[in-house]
Parts: structure tokens; C-alpha cells; sequence
């Protein structure tokens, strides 16, 4: 059973922005922020690997959007690709059947993709339906046992099938400190979700 707690949502919106957005000194900036000042635990790596970033070296920031393409974009073969399709289907080819499932429950719980550019089993979209339903449970307590039900199906049939094994794959193939510590926050955030 998952627990809810004020947090949740607020994390795993974060989360889901790092692996949505390009590694920009305006999105850097903004993560800065929603670092700073009292934050749990847990957050704690991604907090200081943020904060080690110099905004004003041009370098240092070609570098870091070079690894998330080098990661998640292409153009070559990807070291950890973001989609659950990838990680779940026998010939590891994007938009099988976790594409679809996925899209349903979205449906189910009365949410639409608004990007065509991300796909919905995209790592950063799972996250973010995790942090919208999180966000609805505290918003709507009358239908709390609904979203409940929701998360616990989506985590179960979805999340827990691929997302240790896709930051496990990060980890290793990142560089930089920032996405060595995403990787396993992702993961450590997730198994707790068990």
C-alpha cells in the first residue's frame, strides 16, 4: 500500500522536469531554487550535485546537455533509454504494449498528453502522472481510494517493471555527478514506492 505524503508529488514533479527538460541554464536555475531551503533527505545528492553546477561556464553546461543527449535523445545507440517499451518488450522496440497500457490508465484517470514530442511511457511523463495523481489524492480526499487505486496499478503493472534496471543503466553510463545522482534517486524513490 502507498502512502501518501506532502512530498511525493513535489518530488517526483522535480524528478520528472530533469528528465523532461534539456539541462539549460534556465531550467538548472530554476531546480536550484526548488532545491534550496529545507528539503528531505533523500534529496540531498541531487541537491549538491545542482548546486556544484557553474551557470557561468559555457562549458560546463555543453557538457552536461551533451550527456543528456548522449542519454535520452541519440543519435546513437542509448545507454539507458528513457521509454518503458524499450525495457519491457522482447525486441525492445518503443510504443509495444507498456505504451499502450499506459496510455490508458492516463485516460482512465482523465489525463491527456498535451506534447507530441514525448511519448507516454517517457520516464519523465510516468513520473509526472505519479506526481499529478499524488497532487489529486491531496486535492480531491473524496476520491482518494480512486487515485489510490490508480497509483498502485500503475506503479505495480508499470513503474516496478523497468525503472531499477533503467537507473541502473544511467548510472553506469552517466559522467557527470548530476545525472549519476539522478539515476539513484529515481531509483531509491521508486523502490520505496513498493
Amino acid at each position: 500500500m502507498i502512502t501518501m505524503t506532502m512530498d511525493f508529488s513535489g518530488t517526483l514533479s522535480l524528478l520528472s522536469s530533469m528528465y523532461l527538460c534539456k539541462p539549460t541554464s534556465e531550467a538548472l536555475a530554476s531546480w536550484k531554487a526548488l532545491l534550496s531551503g529545507d528539503i528531505p533527505d533523500y534529496l540531498r545528492d541531487v541537491k549538491n550535485a545542482v548546486d556544484d553546477i557553474d551557470l557561468n561556464s559555457e562549458q560546463e553546461l555543453e557538457d552536461l546537455l551533451w550527456e543528456y543527449t548522449r542519454l535520452f535523445v541519440g543519435p546513437y545507440k542509448l545507454p539507458c533509454p528513457p521509454w518503458e517499451s524499450v525495457y519491457t518488450s522482447p525486441k525492445k522496440l518503443m510504443m509495444q504494449d507498456a505504451y499502450s497500457g499506459v496510455r490508458q490508465l492516463y485516460e482512465e484517470a482523465g489525463l491527456a498528453i498535451n506534447s507530441p514530442d514525448v511519448m507516454a511511457d517517457h520516464i519523465g511523463m510516468e513520473l509526472n502522472f505519479l506526481a499529478v495523481l499524488f497532487q489529486k489524492m491531496h486535492d480531491e480526499p473524496g476520491r482518494r481510494n480512486y487515485h489510490t487505486d490508480i497509483i498502485e496499478r500503475f506503479v505495480g503493472e508499470h513503474v516496478m517493471k523497468w525503472v531499477s534496471r533503467f537507473a541502473q543503466d544511467m548510472k553506469e553510463a552517466a559522467d557527470s555527478r548530476f545525472y549519476k545522482a539522478l539515476a539513484q534517486i529515481t531509483r531509491d524513490f521508486i523502490a520505496d514506492m513498493a
